[in-house]
């Protein structure tokens, strides 16, 4: 059957060609349709439960979405005149930002107090201009002692502060509506991102013109989503083009055939312009995740054409007939080709177990590559090749030197090579456990990085980056004034306060205490919740007919006044502790409060969203890793024509990703979105070995009828030197993700690149080994 084929490949070679080209055409075609998704959100699924509670607090309260601009003044003092006016022009400034609908900062803060019988609500800082010393100890005073800005908007020191807008932006993407609507709805969103970001860029940019020794940073949804959007084109523009420049040192230095290398380069173009095209025809959008395709695919790709070559330049050399050089290597690779094809596929195709739509949209696309990459090989490179490479003369061949000397060494030390090997396993595998989940926002990006290091400061001077929101309802419309209800939330809140992973929260009692002390005559003992509901309705309407419009109450009680806004500022906690924090906010609610709980009690964040995710993924990739490893080894089974080869392949399978979870753990010990499916990509990349040397090792023992030590030496002759090139190309390929600014691909690269080399030295010791202690029969 393989031998008709490759007769068939040869021959015809000029009509699969032309096939192959029209195809290459026909999808890179859909790139014309392709599109940047930079938003957050796409990490999540419609219908996530964590991003509906999330959407519902943000359709019910003043959008949580914010630029929050934090300054540090270079002599530690916000409270000077200097830094207070900067401050005063900033806030004024940001009322201009790009879909801005609030701004709140300590000079803008709403400051209550009691004239006589009247309540007087005035900006904190009026006038920067006209402060002296006495108003400037005031300011001081009044800010460092009030809850509501404390950790927020300023330091406990007073050393930094922040100004926060609330925005408005753009509504995501309806998915009910039309085609065209969508297009306008997802331009509109993404468009809101950079506009915004500009604008606070130069608000910064100003203050540092005039304050260079000023700390100046920007965070918020805006500034994430235009560093997925920086991480992303900085990975296309740099990481595939270092690439394909690697891959042609590499394949010259180990080919040393112009031709071969410049056939190499020809497939591998075509498999990733065509695959990149398949985005478009399928409708995918591009996003931080899934623009690494290209690099994985031409890696892989790479494989392909490289065991071709490497059984076609050894008989050139031999024979000078470059038809029958072909068709031998042909003969040889077709069946071990198409096989670590499929499981490849069947690796990445695992991936749509994920949780996360990018991931899913990954391993959707680079199986589709996988398999083109294949077909290329197959169809088209047999005419490159032998048209580009017509001569080779006999060269002494390191690798396969190398090779012939490992495959005597595993003949002669088959047992301790095998037991050394298991214990080795087993000591690092047991490292396992050390790795904990932590899917963070922050921690996707590299310090260095300007959001990262904007998050960093923000952590270390003002107030944590992680929070949980909750919307707490009374049940019926203007109960929240209710003095019962009021209490409840207020004991939640001090509950939320006595945990040690929260520094700060904000809800709506604290406004209404402070109204009461204030219509005491300014009395601490009335710095309480009122008596009555409508002696704190009272209040409230007072507060809220005095408040400068964009200042109102809604960010913290709803429009019909039957829920209240509370926020949990957390500091710098694992995954598993911020979902564990929530958990037990609820488990308080519902035994102390099952009035409120009984309306809905969860949590929500973008943090704790993350968190969610990144447990869950977790768990459905162990589902999808294992369907996919009995899906390969299946596949291996029926190829292989025997249950114990095919079973043998399972070791050598599965043993390299769970050691590069063992280092892991010894290392970095921390596991995100990335690091989860770590195991489904690599999967079919690891068989790809596993299945050539077998094959080859087969190929001698039933159609050569050779020992098994001999079947071993051809099996390193044939596949020794392929298996050694396409490993480098692969490490280095993957271990150029690292150099992403975008951990979550840095991370996903290292950990392949990893498992990878692990996969290697387990074929060229491990399984042989293996192979001699199973099977112990002579010829065949």
């Amino acid at each position: 059957m393989n031998d008709k084929l490759s007769q068939l490949l040869v021959n015809r070679r000029g009509l699969f060609s032309l096939l192959s080209l029209i195809l290459i055409v026909a999808l890179t075609a859909g790139m014309q349709f392709l599109y940047f998704e930079g938003d957050y959100k796409i990490f999540f699924a419609d219908g996530n439960p964590q991003m509906l509670a999330h959407d519902e607090i943000q359709d019910t309260y003043t959008k949580s979405d914010n630029l929050s601009i934090v300054i540090g003044p270079s002599d530690g003092n916000v409270f000077s005149q200097a830094a207070l006016k900067i401050i005063a022009e900033a806030t004024e400034e940001a009322w201009q930002t790009p879909y801005g609908v609030r701004v709140d900062s300590i000079t803008n803060f709403q400051n209550s107090y009691a004239d006589g019988d009247d309540l007087i609500v005035e900006d904190l800082v009026p006038d920067a201009d006209r402060l002296t010393e006495a108003d400037l100890q005031r300011i001081r005073t009044i800010a460092l002692n009030e809850k509501q800005l404390v950790h927020r908007l300023v330091s406990e020191s007073g050393h930094v502060s922040a100004i926060n807008v609330s925005l408005e932006l753009p509504p995501g993407v309806d998915v009910t509506a039309n085609t065209d609507t969508q297009a306008q709805q997802r331009q509109a969103r993404d468009q809101s991102f950079p506009e915004v970001v500009a604008f606070g860029r130069q608000i910064r940019d100003r203050i540092l013109q005039q304050h260079p020794d000023y700390q100046v940073h920007l965070l918020g949804v805006p500034v994430i989503n235009q560093s997925f959007v920086s991480s992303s084109t900085n990975d296309a523009s740099s990481l595939v083009p270092m690439m394909y420049c690697i891959i042609v040192v590499l394949l010259g230095f180990f080919l040393r055939s112009i031709g071969s290398v410049i056939g190499v380069v020809i497939i591998i173009g075509a498999a990733t312009l065509s695959t990149v095209g398949f985005y478009g025809w399928a409708g995918f959008a591009l996003n931080q995740v899934n623009i690494t395709a290209p690099v994985i695919i031409l890696t892989i790709a790479v494989c392909d054409a490289v065991n071709l070559l490497v059984i076609y330049l050894r008989n050139l050399s031999i024979s000078g007939d470059r038809l029958q050089a072909m068709r031998d290597s042909l003969n040889i690779n077709l069946q071990p080709i198409f096989l670590t094809s499929i499981t490849t596929a069947i690796g990445f195709l695992s991936l749509n177990f994920s949780d996360s739509p990018p991931f899913r949209e990954l391993g959707t696309i680079c199986a589709v590559g996988v398999m083109l990459a294949m077909l290329l090989t197959l169809t088209l490179m047999p005419s490159i090749t032998v048209c580009l490479v017509r001569t080779r003369k006999p060269l002494v061949d390191t690798e396969q030197l190398l090779s012939a000397r490992v495959a005597e060494f595993v003949i002669q030390k088959k047992k301790p090579i095998f037991w050394f090997s298991l214990v080795i396993v087993a000591a690092i595998v047991s490292q396992v456990p050390n790795n904990k989940i932590n899917d963070d926002t922050v921690g996707y990006f590299k310090p260095g990085v300007p959001f990262r290091d904007a998050a960093d400061y923000h952590a270390a001077n003002l107030s944590g980056n992680q929070s949980i929101a909750h919307s707490l309802s009374c049940g019926e419309p203007g109960c929240v004034n209710q003095p019962a209800f009021l209490q409840q939330v207020a004991d939640f809140g001090d509950w939320y306060l006595s945990q040690s992973e929260v520094i700060f929260v904000d809800t709506y009692i604290d406004v209404i205490r402070r109204l009461n002390k204030n219509m005491n005559q300014g009395d601490e003992q009335h710095y309480r919740i009122p008596d009555s509901k409508a002696l704190a309705a009272q209040y409230q309407l007072l507060y809220e007919m005095s408040l400068p419009y964009g200042l109102d109450l809604n960010n913290q009680v709803n429009f019909d006044k039957s829920s209240l806004h509370l926020l949990a500022i957390v500091a710098e906690a694992e995954s598993q502790e911020l979902i564990a924090l929530e958990q037990r906010a609820v488990s308080w609610l519902e035994t102390h409060a099952p009035n409120i709980a009984r309306h809905g009690s969860h949590g929500s964040s973008v943090p704790l969203m993350f968190a969610h995710i990144g447990l869950n993924n977790i768990n459905s990739m162990i589902t999808g890793s294992i369907i996919a490893l009995i899906g390969v080894t299946l596949t291996l089974l029926l190829a292989l024509r025997s249950w114990r080869f095919g079973a043998i392949s399972l070791l050598p399978n599965s043993f390299p990703a769970a050691m590069a979870f063992g280092i892991w753990g010894m290392t970095v010990a921390e596991v995100n979105l990335a690091v989860a499916v770590v195991f489904s990509v690599t999967l079919g990349i690891v068989v790809d070995d596993t299945v050539h040397f077998i094959s080859k090792y087969l190929r001698a023992r039933r159609e050569d009828g050779k020992s098994p030590n001999d079947a071993i030496r051809y099996a390193f002759s044939t596949v020794g030197s392929a298996l050694l090139i396409t490993t480098a190309v692969l490490t280095i390929g993957f271990s150029l993700l690292t150099l992403s600014d975008f951990n979550v691909n840095a991370y996903m690269g290292a950990m392949t690149a990893l498992t990878i080399v692990i996969a290697v030295i387990f074929d060229f010791f491990f399984l042989p080994a293996l192979l001699l202690l199973v099977d112990k029969k002579g010829h065949t």
